[in-house]
Formats: C-alpha cells, sequence, structure tokens
C-alpha cells in the first residue's frame, strides 16, 4: 500500500514540535515495514531525507484555506492508497479532506491530542466555529480517526468515524551511544549537589501546565533540588513563566533553558534525576517516553502518561494536575533515596522499550488502513 502523509512542516528526527517528529519516525518505520510512504508537507523549509522515503515541501499558498496546486498535482501523480492527514485546526487539512473525497481518496486523520476541551477553550471564538464548520466534517468522513493517546476526547469532541489506535513510539537505538552524564550540571554549576527534576517541551503553561509546576515547586520547599525548563517560547509562555517566578521568589533554583537539541538534549535527560510532564492536556508526549527509555523516573500528570503504563509499571508518580498534587509528588521525589529512583527508572526504562515501539505502531496502523481503506476504495468502486 502506498501512503501519503500531510504536515505542516518538515519531518524531523530532533525538533522541539512532537507532530512533525512523530511523521518522521512513522514514515520511517512504515517505510522498513514494506510500505511505500511519501511525506508532503507546507513549509519553506527544506526537505530532510528518510531512507526509502518520499519528501517533499511545498510552499504556503496565500490564504489559510488555500492548498498549492502543485501539492495536490504532486499527490495525484503519486497516487496513494490512502492520504494521511495530521493535526486539526490546520485549514489545509479541511481542503485536502474534500479534495480526496471528490477523488475517492480514503484518507485518515490523526489529531495528536489537540482536540481535548482545555484545548478547544484557547481561542475558543475562533476554534468553535471552526470545529463545526470545517473539522468535525473533515473528522467524521475519515476512513477513520488515528488516536495516539486515549480516544475519550475524540468520542467527547463528536467524532463518530471508526477509531484506531497506535501510540507514539521511542527509538533508543537512535539516542547517542557515549553521553557525559555531568556535561549538563558542568554547564549549569547550581545544579551541582541538587535533586533536579526536568521538562522538556514547549514554554507553553496553559497546556503544559507549566504555571501550577512553578507554584508547586515553590511552595514545596524544596531546599536540596531545582527545577529547569527547557524548550522554545511559545506564544509568550516564557515571559508570563519569567513574571511569575518574579513574583513567588523561589527559595531554590528554577531555570528557564532554550530548546537544546542532538546531544545535548540527551545530556539533559541524563543530567536529570527525575523528569517532569505535569500537562493539563496532551497526546502522547515523547519526550516523556525518551526520558523513560533512558532510564529516568517520572514525574507525570494522567494525559502525560502514555496509557497510563508508566505509572502502573511503577515507573511514574502519577499526580493530578492541581498545585497542592504536584508539590506533594514533588517532596516524595525529592525524598526519596538513589536506590528507589533507580528501580524507577528501571521500571520506566522496560516499559517504554517495549511496549511503544514504532514497529508496533507502524504494523497497527497498516492493518487499520488495510480494514477500512481498501473497503472505502471497494464502496466508491
Amino acid at each position: 500500500m502506498r501512503v501519503a502523509h500531510v504536515v505542516a512542516g518538515s519531518p524531523l528526527q530532533d525538533v522541539a514540535n512532537g507532530v512533525r517528529k512523530y511523521v518522521y519516525f512513522i514514515a520511517t518505520a512504515q517505510a522498513q515495514l514494506g510500505l511505500e510512504v511519501a511525506i508532503f508537507f507546507l513549509s519553506a523549509e527544506s526537505p530532510t531525507a528518510i531512507p526509502r522515503v518520499l519528501v517533499r515541501g511545498f510552499p504556503p499558498a496565500r490564504g489559510p484555506f488555500r492548498v498549492p496546486s502543485e501539492l495536490t498535482d504532486e499527490i495525484g501523480r503519486w497516487d496513494p492508497g490512502v492520504l494521511h492527514l495530521h493535526s486539526p485546526y490546520f485549514p489545509p487539512n479541511a481542503r485536502l479532506a474534500r479534495w480526496a473525497r471528490r477523488r475517492g481518496l480514503p484518507y485518515v486523520i490523526t489529531p495528536h491530542g489537540a482536540l481535548s476541551p482545555g484545548e478547544i477553550r484557547q481561542r475558543w471564538y475562533l476554534k468553535l466555529p471552526y470545529k463545526y464548520l470545517f473539522e468535525l466534517p473533515a473528522l467524521n468522513r475519515a476512513v477513520f480517526v488515528h488516536a495516539v493517546g486515549a480516544a475519550e476526547n475524540l468520542r467527547g469532541y463528536g467524532v463518530t468515524a471508526p477509531i484506531e489506535l497506535a501510540p507514539c513510539g521511542v527509538d533508543a537505538t537512535t539516542f547517542p551511544s557515549e553521553l557525559d552524564t555531568r556535561a549538563f550540571v558542568k554547564r549549569h554549576p547550581i545544579l551541582d549537589g541538587r535533586r533536579v527534576f526536568l521538562y522538556l517541551g514547549r514554554l507553553d503553561p496553559a497546556q503544559k501546565g507549566l504555571d501550577l509546576l512553578v507554584e508547586a515547586f515553590t511552595a514545596a520547599h524544596l531546599d536540596a533540588a531545582a527545577l529547569v525548563l527547557v524548550g522554545p517560547d511559545y506564544r509568550g509562555g516564557r515571559r508570563r513563566l519569567e513574571g511569575l517566578l518574579a513574583r513567588r521568589r523561589p527559595s531554590s533554583p528554577i531555570l528557564l533553558l532554550d530548546a537544546v537539541y542532538g546531544t545535548e538534549r540527551f545530556e539533559a535527560i541524563a543530567g536529570a534525576d527525575v523528569f517532569v510532564n505535569t500537562a493539563r492536556w496532551e497526546g502522547t508526549p515523547i519526550a516523556v517516553l525518551e526520558a523513560a527509555a533512558a532510564g529516568k523516573p517520572c514525574l507525570l500528570s494522567p494525559v502525560a502518561d502514555p496509557l497510563g503504563r508508566l505509572s502502573e509499571s511503577g515507573g511514574a508518580l502519577c499526580v493530578a494536575p492541581r498545585v497542592d498534587a504536584i508539590a506533594e509528588g514533588l517532596r516524595r521525589l525529592a525524598e526519596a533515596d538513589a536506590e528507589a529512583l533507580g528501580h524507577m527508572g528501571e521500571r520506566a526504562r522496560a516499559v517504554a522499550v517495549s511496549e511503544f515501539r514504532w514497529p508496533s505502531s507502524a504494523r497497527l496502523l497498516a492493518e487499520a488502513y488495510a480494514r477500512h481503506a481498501n473497503g472505502a476504495r471497494s464502496e466508491s468502486g
């Protein structure tokens, strides 16, 4: 089967945007499985070469609801068996869904966790009319909607199309083989001798619960700990966090650092004692799986725990996204001895590398394509 993915930006192995990272890895795994795979993206960025995957970029058309004719022409010439669209609230996808329906081309949509009530409340005055005019019609005419995590939010949003679960994965073979586990602390000497709690991801307080995390860390009064938030700014999130820090004046260090990539990213994970994600809503955050695969114990909100498996296994402590609950979780892990944290990290690694594998997710999607897309082709024929 031929699968054509469409995504807003260039797919990359090492990027802060989880959707673009997801498309890179799932396309790679699908090609290794034997599918013919193409990725078409709307961006002026240069394409990244992916073995056995066709990657083509197209500058966005003028106007949010326009799609470059060069893109549809290229998809038409490539003649996929299924069109796989990524992310909601992306107007070109609504146009591509209509284009696919007119051609009798089965399509799939992956919302990537962006249909939660919390996400919809952000700029609701735009998202609510868009939902009923464009998003739901596109979702419910898809041959299936792909969930990377729990599907409750999809049904709650109004999705009536079939839903297929294929979670995100992690590929530990892409991690650097040799790391200086002290490199991160050497760059930031204030962390030396402290229990380091690390968050990696975009600095988006609303979604990622970073305001709750800062408030909780301040309230916990952890004299021998430090909190490090690493990631790119998102819609003024860094400024909001800086303002919060100025008002709260925590007694222990809280660092806001720019995004890091490649070896530096994994040095940050290696230099931390506990990985933290207290998001209010999520898909399946790949950074959590990477930290778990690296053997780090985690402090997670329920939506940040992939299918609940890390907390079930004892590899993570799961807390409600509330200041009091997060503060108590921070205290517990700050007081735990190194041996206990080591056991948690071992359990986290075991779950991540055995249950969240890109080849498994690629196989689940291939089976779903075959069940739904082939049937849709037969009906339209």
